[in-house]
């Protein structure tokens, strides 16, 4: 029995580390396909709408609606960061969550950072310019790809694990309303 708890732990270790994870790309990020969870497409787009309510407490856009997919729009402060003279500078994004649940029980995600903003200002800057045109990172923007994957994947991983735990976690959100 003593070592049960380090069992346990070892398990959950692994599974956290076996998430699909999201990488940066000069195209943005490519879309990831996920196991559906045994519900109903109709339950799950519920669930997605209350996650987007749960997790984006200071605004949030669910647009693009149909029978199987749906668009949910949000803004994350201090995203991610990037070094310039010893000086760090934290920049929000506008990001797009698309989901599309298909008949194969699997839905896929597509992450895009739509906007990039600092100090409340939008900036020209997309992610294919932190790259060189052969597509390696540019040594100015070192940073930038650890710490923006890591938002995104933080976002991700908060999606998939609201949707995997079902309705129990929906009726803990309803009840908050």
């Amino acid at each position: 029995m003593k070592y049960l708890p380090k069992i346990i732990m070892l398990f959950w270790i692994s599974i956290s580390w076996s998430q699909p994870k999201l990488e940066m790309t000069p195209k943005g990020f490519a879309p990831l396909e996920i196991e559906m969870p045994n519900q109903p497409v109709s339950e799950l787009i519920k669930l997605s709408r209350d996650w987007a309510y749960y997790y984006n407490p200071n605004g949030y856009d669910v647009f693009d609606v149909t029978e199987n997919s749906l668009s949910i729009q949000a803004l994350r402060e201090n995203a991610y960061y990037n070094w310039n003279l010893a000086v760090k500078y934290n920049y929000d994004i506008k990001y797009i969550l698309k989901i599309v649940f298909k008949e194969n029980h699997k839905y896929t995600l597509t992450f895009i950072v739509k906007d990039i903003y600092t100090d409340n200002v939008p900036l020209k800057s997309t992610i294919t310019d932190f790259f060189t045109s052969s597509g390696e990172l540019k040594e100015s923007y070192k940073d930038v790809k650890p710490s923006l994957e890591n938002t995104v994947n933080k976002i991700v991983k908060s999606y998939t694990n609201f949707i995997a735990k079902g309705t129990t976690t929906s009726l803990v959100i309803q009840q908050q309303k």
